[in-house]
């Protein structure tokens, strides 16, 4: 009893013990059973059966068939057309409520109807009825002997009073000229309500509306080209995230106004994904991302991996059908122009770093340390082992190159300038030794004249 009590509980308040759970001890059949599995005396209990404290059998074609013809077909008597039989209604194996045959005359029998075993019943929901009612429902019993299964009718007092003895009887349905008893098997009959709706076969529409939100850094890695040539150089890291769906719950239920306010399950990925009650759920969703750029010989370089989340807005038609547990879910109409709004990361970016100084050359114009770390080019950041002593005699090299070097500058400027004044002098000689000559020309040439 406390064990029902908890699950009751838990099952009012989906979301606080985790969302929707079946019952573990009530179980769906969707095979009848045979005259031969009934007539056994001995039966091996398998695992199924021995988890299953309540097993439901849905009735088949041929059984609808054949209750509609006799309880809502007119046989020319009075009394069927007068008596109002009831059956039991389950939800997820709890009793929810009850129903009367003219409610499955109503809708042709369309309802999803099981038969359970009286005994089951008995021991299950007896104690939740009213002793004080005056109802009969519905059954049906097998005789195995005369191999003759029919419709039958028993009290409500007999189900409350717990009677399984000789007084137990069961009517057959119509004229009322023959009864069962109580070791005949009999199965009472119930209605199976549905527990929520899973959309399926969904297919978006071509619209969409995307909105670009935050970027976030989904993960780093290294690329390295360890030859000795240019080439292209991929990489590939992987990442997760939870992507959010909000399904427009109004764009469901518009459909059909007499669609009971149901959980929803939505197909999504190729999976089944349980929505709240806001039409609000999450998946794990995992991807890779690939990148790649042309890199120079023996180097290394870090790439940081840049994801761009984006408010995806959808419409999308499918199919809603109704689930009932233990994977029985029937066919209940079309849907179209529902409207949903995925938040994912929609496409990623590569963000490559500048090198490290540990993978650049270090350069000498006049002096090339003989097993140096410095005259070769760092990949990967490796560095050979030095004592502190070769390490100081490599910091005063440096220095005394570095001045030297400055140095060597200033002299360079000087002779440069001594070069440019040795030609300027030069030229402004010959410049001059040009005028003279041209002077002495032109006097020549008037002592000539007569």
């Amino acid at each position: 009893m406390l064990f029902r009590l908890l699950l009751i509980i838990c099952l009012w308040l989906g979301s606080t013990c985790g969302g929707y759970v079946e019952h573990p001890n009530f179980c769906i059949e969707t095979e009848p059973l045979l005259l031969a599995d009934i007539g056994q005396h001995v039966v091996i209990p398998s695992e199924k059966s021995l988890n299953c404290q309540i097993i439901a059998t849905t009735l088949t074609s041929n059984e609808k068939a054949s209750f509609i013809d006799t309880m809502c077909a007119d046989h020319g008597s009075l009394t069927v057309k007068q008596d109002h039989h009831h059956y039991l209604k389950l939800h997820n194996g709890e009793l929810s409520g009850r129903g009367s045959q003219d409610d499955i005359c109503e809708n042709e029998a369309k309802s999803v109807l099981a038969w359970v075993p009286y005994q089951m019943v008995l021991e299950h929901y007896a104690r939740e009825l009213n002793p004080k009612e005056r109802l009969t429902y519905i059954a049906k019993a097998t005789n195995v002997e005369r191999e003759k299964t029919e419709l039958c009718h028993f009290r409500h007092t007999d189900l409350v009073n717990k009677v399984v003895d000789g007084l137990f009887t069961c009517v057959v349905m119509i004229f009322g000229d023959n009864f069962y008893g109580v070791e005949d098997n009999i199965n009472v009959l119930v209605e199976l309500e549905p527990l929520m709706y899973q959309l399926r076969n969904i297919t978006y529409m071509p619209w969409r509306n995307t909105t670009n939100s935050y970027k976030m850094n989904l993960g780093s890695s290294v690329l390295k080209n360890p030859s000795h040539e240019r080439k292209p150089i991929y990489g590939s890291i992987n990442y997760s995230f939870v992507e959010k769906l909000r399904l427009n719950v109004s764009s469901i239920y518009q459909v059909d106004e007499n669609l009971a306010k149901l959980p929803l399950l939505l197909e999504h990925r190729g999976s089944v994904l349980e929505l709240d009650a806001n039409g609000i759920g999450g998946l794990q969703v995992d991807e890779k991302a690939y990148f790649g750029r042309s890199m120079d010989p023996l180097s290394e370089v870090r790439v940081q991996v840049i994801g761009q989340w984006v408010d995806q807005y959808r419409e999308f038609s499918g199919d809603i059908y109704e689930y009932y547990g233990h994977g029985l879910r029937r066919y209940k109409q079309a849907l179209s122009q529902a409207k949903l709004t995925l938040v994912r990361v929609d496409n990623t970016e590569p963000v490559f770093e500048a090198p490290e100084s540990s993978n650049l050359a270090k350069a000498s114009l006049f002096r090339e340390h003989i097993g140096s770390s410095h005259s070769k080019l760092m990949v990967n950041g490796s560095h050979s082992n030095f004592t502190e002593w070769e390490q100081a005699v490599d910091d005063d090299s440096a220095e005394e190159s570095s001045g030297f070097y400055g140095w060597f500058v200033v002299i360079c400027l000087l002779v440069a300038l001594a070069i440019i004044l040795s030609v300027f002098a030069i030229v402004r000689s010959q410049s001059k030794r040009l005028q003279e000559r041209q002077k002495y020309e032109v006097a020549n040439q008037h002592a000539q004249q007569p």
